[in-house]
């Protein structure tokens, strides 16, 4: 029993990795996560509150990915706190009574951490896989269902995905014994093909955001075109656009990215639990502003209603108040504005009729 710290073990026993490390990340996690049940919460309320007939089956599926989504992440958040209160308990073990054996065995075979490890990493790329289901969907519906976006976006999807299972699974086989050989080397191999796995998944989750995004900026353009929603700022522009887009997953990828794999990068904070958080916030969001009536489908059919009426009709379907704007949030003061306005929705819907016929 020797009170010297072995040379290869230095580096995991510094006060980066032994105290500020797990502090700093925990603490980010779980308040992120804190952040998510609120999110949740208030998105299990709203769909069952708002539901309504004609939407209880695609209220039904988004509510079941929705929940997927949370148990999954809740997943990540036990399986990285067990591992994390475990090491620190492991290493303080060692340093106190001099014992680095157990440290040792931690490091190179631990069925435990092996275990939860592969748990967590699994548990990332379902969260991707459910993810890119939602926001596909998303991305299918605001570009008005043209198989032509969604069927490429899916296809690379697929592919990814299957990649990232299939080096998270020799991962865990190269993990579970590091003091053979070969698996060491099936250990460095799936870690080459998930770092490849998540630049791959950072360019398409940021293609699916630029063309959401894209689609979003052009259908308030078109609004606001016609004086509709013109108060809106370009701040409130920018905040529905990440909002709505699902931004923030992508951006939490890249800081992943860019804290694990730019070589001489001290940070002593793993952002990778809150990514795996916002793979499951980000699409809890949009469904709970999307019950709210905040979200760009509630503007499309007003572009497509704008299109149809003529010069005329058009100065009286701007001057319904913006109440209208948000038609599943503010349903019961539309009714009101449309009687201010002298019938003129009456009007453009019968002008709309002629036309159709």
């Amino acid at each position: 029993m020797s009170s010297q710290i072995p040379e290869e073990l230095s580096d995991f026993f510094s006060v980066e990795n032994e105290i500020v490390m797990p502090i700093s990340t925990l603490s980010a996690m779980y308040f992120v996560y804190g952040f998510y049940v609120l999110i949740f919460g208030s998105c299990v309320f709203t769909m069952r509150a708002r539901q309504r007939s004609e939407d209880r089956l695609n209220g039904n599926l988004y509510l079941s990915l929705a929940t997927i989504l949370f148990i999954l992440c809740t997943v990540v958040v036990v399986s990285r706190t067990i591992v994390t209160v475990r090491q620190s308990i492991t290493y303080f073990t060692s340093l106190k009574t001099g014992d680095y054996e157990a440290s040792i065995t931690y490091l190179v075979h631990d069925t435990e951490k092996t275990v939860t490890f592969g748990l967590e990493v699994i548990c990332n790329v379902l969260l991707n896989i459910t993810a890119d289901c939602m926001l596909i969907h998303r991305c299918y519906v605001i570009w008005s269902f043209k198989k032509r976006v969604a069927v490429p976006l899916i296809i690379l999807s697929v592919a990814t995905n299957a990649i990232g299972l299939i080096s998270t699974f020799m991962m865990a086989i190269g993990k579970s014994d590091m003091t053979n050989e070969s698996k060491v080397a099936i250990f460095f191999v799936a870690n080459d093909i998930f770092t490849a796995y998540s630049i791959s998944s950072v360019v398409i989750n940021m293609l699916l955001t630029l063309i959401t995004a894209g689609r979003i900026w052009w259908i308030h353009r078109q609004v606001r075109a016609q004086g509709v929603y013109a108060s809106d700022t370009l701040v409130g522009s920018v905040s529905r656009i990440i909002l709505e887009s699902g931004i923030i997953y992508p951006i939490c990828m890249i800081a992943v990215l860019i804290v694990a794999y730019i070589p001489g990068n001290t940070t002593p904070f793993d952002p990778s639990p809150v990514a795996a958080l916002a793979a499951g916030l980000a699409p809890t969001l949009i469904l709970v502003r999307a019950k709210l009536g905040k979200t760009v489908e509630s503007l499309q059919d007003k572009v497509s209603d704008m299109r149809f009426t003529s010069p005329g009709l058009r100065e009286t379907t701007t001057t319904i108040s913006q109440a209208q704007a948000h038609p599943i949030a503010n349903l019961s003061l539309v009714p009101h504005d449309i009687e201010r306005s002298g019938g003129s929705e009456e009007k453009s819907s019968t002008e709309k009729e002629a036309i159709d016929v």
